[in-house]
């Protein structure tokens, strides 16, 4: 905050009035896991792009064949990835390894064997990269908050685990487990047959003229129930 309010005094009084667990991700409790996203309709904006402004009918229909596709090829990334004896996910693989090559780095310095604690000397570049960090293993915390955050071990806790004859693989949340992502997309989708072989609907479409009328000039209000974090200052022309 103190870096924030010595670039933008305007943006620093704007962010002290919002509970930081709505946009700090190391006070949101654990729950984000680095998604920085606002709600999770965000999630499908890239899956569902070119759908908008088609008829309802083609919406549902891409919407349909789009999860499909995903399913597929998620369930053949998942069989890959059997096949090739990993762990976890394709994402906390790469973390892990991308953080177990740093540990390599680091001096450990024990200092209770029963809480698991440790204090450890990262090595960088003299403007950046030296800190001590402090982890705890009987709590799955560091003091640098990634553990906490995307729930991969930093490199900090993976040499402390080293350090304390610990298996470091075995401290990674299980939601990365290949299981939980097979599971995941056990789904199954069906193929549809043409229409006219559908059974006869059992209900009948009223057409209400009146919910298309117009009850003022101007653009309709909007039903979407806004928070801090869907207020602009200013609104850009999107090209």
């Amino acid at each position: 905050m103190e870096a924030i309010k010595h670039k933008n005094i305007l943006a620093h009084r704007y962010l002290a009035v919002i509970e930081k667990e709505k946009w700090i991700l190391a006070h949101d409790g654990g729950w984000r896991r680095g998604v920085m996203t606002t709600n999770m309709s965000e999630c499908l904006n890239s899956v569902l792009k070119g759908a908008r402004r088609l008829p309802i009918s083609a919406i549902v229909h891409l919407t349909l064949m789009r999860c499909v596709q995903y399913f597929i090829e998620r369930v053949s990334r998942g069989g890959r990835m059997v096949q090739e004896n990993q762990l976890w996910s394709d994402y906390a693989c790469r973390m892990y390894d991308k953080w177990a090559r740093k540990s390599n780095e680091h001096r450990v310095a024990k200092y209770d064997v029963r809480e698991q604690t440790a204090s450890v000397a990262t090595v960088g570049r003299p403007s950046r990269g030296q800190h001590i960090q402090v982890v705890k293993l009987s709590t799955s915390d560091c003091s640098c908050g990634k553990w906490t955050i995307f729930g991969i071990l930093c490199s900090h806790a993976i040499c402390t685990a080293k350090w304390h004859s610990l298996d470091p693989t075995t401290l990674v949340q299980a939601w990365y487990n290949i299981s939980e992502y097979l599971a995941t997309y056990e789904g199954r989708f069906q193929p549809l047959a043409d229409e006219r072989y559908w059974d006869p609907p059992t209900f009948e479409l009223h057409h209400n003229p009146v919910r298309r009328e117009r009850r003022r000039v101007g653009r309709d209000r909007t039903t979407r129930l806004r928070n801090e974090m869907g207020t602009t200052v200013s609104r850009q022309r999107q090209y």
